[in-house]
């Protein structure tokens, strides 16, 4: 490999047999979890469907604990590099308390930065359209079991009460304070802060304005704050999702030095943003090689 790409993964645990094998099949960096956790549990083939607000902005991390875990990742000749820092919803949401959450962002990404990471992922949106996932059962190469989504099954889904109704502007709004409040504590803390295109890429789901669900909105997000630290967990699965050349927008934020991390995937969509299956890295509609 070269100083430039790097194979990463990331961690759901910290068990000895995940982290062995994660090493035997060429991986080099990891985004690891927030707490010391060697409990292996399989991620289910369709996630459980977001039905209420996010939750409130956890304290954050203790550097002894993050250290703790780069160091056990370490001595499996992994180098970990990616944290995922989540969001409450005062700040997705624009709640009283929002400033008070964002003072625990900016400390935590001074923890990071302090302990040796170099990356922190993040989502932007007050509610995930994970209910329009299904199973495919049995329906890929071998009959491996595949995921689709279809915006059919929650396109006439009415408002949760306790999220309510939340336009594209006001997604906006508070994206954009987000941006201007934390990226400079970013910067000075030598991380990246990288942010994952919603996902699926649907413009709205139950009320709330999805603001990063096309390539346009992407490009229109880096020029909030014109810096590195402010870049991409760049999908190539939902660049495809959107109906657009997905090496063509790698191109475009790559030059920009915009993408921090990806992740490297594929689909086969039926209608952009509304229907697809995601699929082998192999089979899908994007030229992988």
């Amino acid at each position: 490999m070269t100083d430039i790409f790097k194979i990463s993964k990331g961690l759901g645990n910290l068990a000895e047999e995940t982290l062995r094998f994660y090493r035997q099949i060429g991986v080099e960096e990891v985004a690891v979890p927030s707490r010391f956790n060697t409990r292996i549990n399989l991620r289910p083939l369709v996630p459980p469907a977001q039905r209420k607000a996010p939750g409130p902005q956890p304290d954050p991390w203790g550097a002894e604990e993050l250290r703790r875990i780069a160091d056990h990742v370490r001595s499996f000749d992994l180098e970990p590099t990616t944290l995922n820092l989540p969001l409450s919803r005062n700040i997705l949401m624009g709640r009283p308390g929002r400033d008070a959450d964002l003072e625990k962002v900016r400390k935590a990404i001074r923890i990071a930065g302090d302990v040796g990471f170099r990356v922190l992922t993040y989502n932007f949106t007050a509610l995930r359209a994970s209910e329009g996932y299904g199973a495919c059962h049995n329906a890929g190469r071998g009959g491996a079991h595949l995921r689709d989504f279809d915006y059919q099954r929650i396109r006439d889904l009415p408002p949760l009460p306790d999220v309510g109704v939340h336009t594209w502007e006001e997604m906006w709004e508070r994206l954009e304070y987000f941006l201007t409040t934390v990226i400079p504590v970013a910067e000075r803390a030598g991380i990246r802060l990288a942010v994952h295109p919603n996902d699926p890429p649907v413009p709205e789901y139950r009320g709330v304005a999805q603001p990063l669900n096309d390539l346009q909105s992407l490009k229109r997000l880096l020029q909030v704050v014109d810096s590195p630290a402010n870049s991409l967990f760049f999908d190539t699965g939902v660049a495809t999702e959107w109906g657009e050349d997905a090496a063509a927008a790698i191109r475009y934020f790559g030059e920009r030095d915009r993408i921090a991390t990806v992740h490297f995937r594929n689909v086969c969509v039926n209608e952009p943003l509304y229907k697809y299956t995601e699929t082998f890295i192999d089979q899908g509609e994007c030229d992988m090689r």
